[in-house]
């Protein structure tokens, strides 16, 4: 796992609002074999690959905050 310095294309996700009121994030340019690649991480906190995640895992799904600046 590596951290961008810049902002590139990469760093650009697609928010879905799922059902169940969490929200998930997919990349906008990467795809694996024509599935969207999920933001997700595993028990201990650490990403998962890309390919190894789905939109439907557990998780991949995030609690959306409210953020007061």
């Amino acid at each position: 796992f590596f951290q961008q310095k810049e902002f590139n294309s990469d760093c650009k996700l697609k928010e879905r609002i799922e059902e169940n009121g969490y929200n998930t994030y997919a990349s906008l340019n990467w795809k694996h074999n024509g599935r969207q690649m999920f933001v997700a991480l595993n028990g201990r906190g650490a990403t998962k690959r890309g390919q190894k995640t789905r939109r439907k895992n557990t998780s991949a799904h995030f609690l959306p905050m409210v953020v007061m600046s």
